[in-house]
């Protein structure tokens, strides 16, 4: 089991019913392993890295999706 799968975010995320994908888990993972606050564009960049099927559009949505 990797970070993402174990952190706060990831299970708040499955008890709100939301369906985690393995980009939605590397999205998190990056967010939470920042130690910075990096924007959109430096999220994608940075999950673009670990899988290049990650678009900048599936990062929108899943920022979105964790605000709501």
């Amino acid at each position: 089991m990797d970070d993402a799968m174990t952190s706060g975010l990831f299970e708040k995320c499955l008890d709100t019913g939301i369906r985690m994908t393995s980009q939605r888990q590397i999205i998190i993972g990056v967010i939470e392993g920042s130690e910075d606050h990096p924007d959109v564009e430096q999220l994608y960049w940075r999950a673009f890295e670990q899988d290049r099927t990650i678009s900048i559009a599936t990062v929108y949505r899943t920022v979105k999706l964790l605000e709501e």
